[in-house]
């Protein structure tokens, strides 16, 4: 399943989110082939173009020869809308399958970078809309494949490893919380909303978030 963590636990915290469109879930990080997606949410009162709009993935590991190195098959082009208050999700056959959804965009097996990575998101005039550093050592790199960036947003290390993935707790909301690698669902909800949801994280109170060990 999913779950939270406690906010001092990992680095998962951003600045309040201000971006129109938010990477809202990603799964990536597996042993092996495997479900892989990235869903964006529409923060807005309005439907929003994405023609010209594209996902990167930058290899952030600072000790690899592929260090600032484009993942996989990124850069992603995106098309179509995403509606007000809506979602637009990138994913694998196996995750479409496994996860039961259908995305907008279906990319390879294998895409999203086993190793720290850096994921931004542009809009039609390529300007920088929000950017996602996921890591597994604090020596990494959040990086636009020239510079070293300063993310929205940092996930992980999630113990010693790279995050399986994450989602924010509450759409677009600045918190998230760590996906684990032995999937069943419900646990990722890719094209549907989060949870818990901004009323049950209320019960829970942030101090009350407990740590939950991930499987393997």
């Amino acid at each position: 399943m999913k779950f939270t963590t406690a906010i001092a636990a990992i680095a998962g915290i951003a600045a309040a989110t201000n971006a129109s469109v938010t990477i809202n879930e990603v799964l990536g990080s597996t042993a092996s082939t495997d479900s892989e997606f990235i869903e964006l949410y529409n923060t807005t009162g309005g439907a929003i173009d994405l023609t010209g709009w594209s996902i990167e993935l930058w290899d952030s590991d600072a000790d690899t020869a592929g260090f600032m190195g484009s993942d996989a098959g990124a850069p992603y082009a995106l098309s179509g809308s995403i509606a007000a208050g809506g979602y637009f999700t990138l994913g694998n056959a196996q995750a479409q399958a496994f996860l039961g959804f259908t995305a907008d965009i279906t990319f390879g097996a294998n895409s999203i970078e086993n190793g720290s990575y850096t994921m931004i998101l542009r809009d039609g005039m390529g300007d920088l809309v929000e950017a996602v550093f996921v890591t597994d050592n604090v020596a990494d790199v959040a990086n636009d494949g020239t510079n070293p960036i300063t993310p929205d947003l940092t996930v992980g290390p999630d113990g010693t490893f790279l995050p399986a993935g994450f989602y924010r707790v509450g759409d677009g909301s600045s918190t998230t919380a760590i996906l684990e690698f032995d999937q069943a669902p419900p646990s990722a909800t890719p094209g549907a909303a989060n949870l818990p949801t901004p009323g049950a994280l209320a019960l829970l109170g942030l101090g009350g978030l407990a740590t939950a060990r991930r499987r393997r």
